[in-house]
């Protein structure tokens, strides 16, 4: 098995069965100036391939606090394909421009390139988005 399989399904695990309660404080604790130890954790719920009941609103939630904190180049980089990743596929779920605003401000380039590349998709919702995303960039 490739090694980003593999972290991705333990990332998955990880995050399945978490509840609205401790999404909530997730989000929360990311308030003020968090623990390194809380925006890793937050992360990596936004990028697990969880549809749990309010995972979609706790990752649109997460990604409107993270805007406010300096993300490491790894998390950046994890974060922003992961974000373009589900709008190329279409596999996202309420609340996803929240997620595209965080891809949008960490790489703006990478983020028109991929709303450019979705124009043609043959899925309308990601043309919709893509379109979306271009006329929100900043560049």
């Amino acid at each position: 098995m490739h090694a980003a399989s593999h972290v991705s399904m333990e990332v998955h695990a990880e995050f399945e069965r978490i509840g609205r309660l401790e999404l909530r404080r997730l989000a929360d604790e990311l308030l003020g100036d968090p623990d390194p130890v809380v925006v890793d954790r937050s992360v990596r719920f936004v990028l697990a391939e969880t549809r749990g009941l309010w995972h979609g609103r706790a990752r649109a939630k997460i990604c409107r606090r993270l805007k406010h904190h300096g993300l490491g180049r790894a998390h950046r980089d994890l974060l922003v394909a992961c974000i373009l990743r589900r709008l190329s596929t279409g596999a996202f779920s309420e609340q996803f421009k929240d997620q595209l605003r965080l891809a949008m401000q960490l790489d703006p380039g990478r983020a028109a390139e991929a709303g450019t590349a979705c124009l043609s998709s043959p899925k309308p919702h990601v043309r919709r988005y893509a379109r979306w995303v271009l006329g929100h960039a900043d560049g």
